[in-house]
């Protein structure tokens, strides 16, 4: 009997062992996101909430200690150097294959276009030394993109055209007196036309300067009770959108370009064009043929990884796109291309946008 508890005792201690033993520990870096950590792992994003309840619905902090399944841990540890681009590839693609995330392939090919990658274009998989005896095609790919942009511009309507306000987006430390200088015009002024305005200017947000000829009509959203309740974004799905977020984020502060879909200058659908291309899906090419994809949810229902939609032309029609970024109970922010500022993340309380604001479109399902 004494023998038998003994082998149950030393049974159960190994079990415990190994128990313990298929969990590995993965540190958060910058840049890296739920859905990018499960590719790098080769696990999926239900399982890292499964194993980390606490990170659930919350943005996730640089530094955190994740607990992962340890399953296919090992095959992350040797991978090749270099990938040679085939017919169909993707960087969202490459990235599942050898388990690392599409921000570190952007950080090792810093010359490729995501929206433009050639067949035999070699991709970095690890950093490269400066002596690397690699052949690089930096300035073939260059020459490339130009062709590319040139070709767009020549074969996309406009995808954005402002009324005719003169509009001033506030930069940091820009105040009410100095922008009033720089413009010949008055704080009274300003104050009269932005009656929203408080002492302290929001960064990126639109000050009018003077009104244009045309009316400044508001246009009317589509009507939340004409649409259907939508589910939420499942974790997977959430994952995605983190990993979107992060994609276009790292263009911020490129400038406006019509017809633009790389770092070089971006257009407001080209901007989401070129996001959504990480994930493998083709969104049309300018913002109201993608204001036909996926399912328009209430605004109220909106979240991170929605397509977000303005009437920002004359003709008062769909003309502008940006994508979600962050949505609380008083605010919608989001990331676009704005023809005066670049790519910059604004507030749907801007009444600038607050009077032009269409539609929500869920992709992501």
């Amino acid at each position: 009997m004494k023998l038998f508890k003994i082998a149950f005792v030393v049974a159960f201690l190994s079990a415990f062992s190994v128990l313990g033993q298929e969990n590995v520990k993965h540190k958060v870096t910058s840049g890296e996101t739920i859905f990018g950590i499960a590719k790098q792992y080769k696990i999926k994003a239900s399982e890292i909430y499964a194993l980390n309840p606490s990170i659930k619905e919350k943005a996730l902090q640089l530094g955190t200690i994740l607990l992962l399944p340890s399953k296919s841990h090992s095959q992350t540890k040797s991978s090749p150097e270099i990938h040679t681009i085939a017919k169909g590839d993707t960087f969202y693609g490459i990235a599942k294959k050898y388990g690392i995330t599409t921000v570190k392939i952007t950080e090792y090919n810093p010359n490729l276009n995501p929206s433009d990658l050639k067949v035999g274009d070699l991709v970095y998989l690890k950093p490269q030394k400066k002596d690397s005896s690699v052949v690089n095609v930096p300035k073939v790919k260059e020459a490339l993109t130009k062709e590319s942009q040139v070709e767009n511009v020549e074969n996309l309507e406009d995808d954005e055209e402002f009324s005719n306000d003169v509009i001033h987006v506030v930069k940091a430390k820009e105040t009410l007196y100095k922008i009033a200088k720089q413009y010949d015009t008055t704080i009274l002024n300003l104050k009269n036309l932005n009656p929203e305005v408080t002492a302290t200017l929001p960064v990126g947000y639109h000050l009018v300067i003077k009104k244009g000829n045309q009316p400044d009509l508001p246009v009317k959203p589509i009507d939340d009770n004409e649409l259907p309740e939508a589910l939420p974004l499942d974790e997977s799905s959430l994952a995605q959108a983190d990993l979107l977020i992060n994609t276009a984020s790292q263009y911020l502060g490129s400038r406006y370009r019509s017809g633009g879909t790389t770092a070089a200058g971006f257009d407001c659908s080209g901007l989401m064009y070129t996001t959504f291309k990480e994930i493998e899906l083709n969104l049309p090419r300018n913002s109201s043929g993608q204001a036909t994809v996926g399912t328009k949810v209430k605004r109220k229902q909106a979240q991170k990884g929605d397509l977000i939609f303005f009437a920002t032309n004359r003709k008062r029609t769909i003309s502008h796109v940006g994508m979600i970024t962050e949505v609380s109970e008083t605010e919608i922010k989001f990331i676009h291309s704005s023809t005066s500022a670049g790519v910059i993340i604004s507030s749907l309380n801007e009444p600038y946008y607050a009077k032009r604001f269409v539609q929500i479109n869920r992709v992501l399902d």
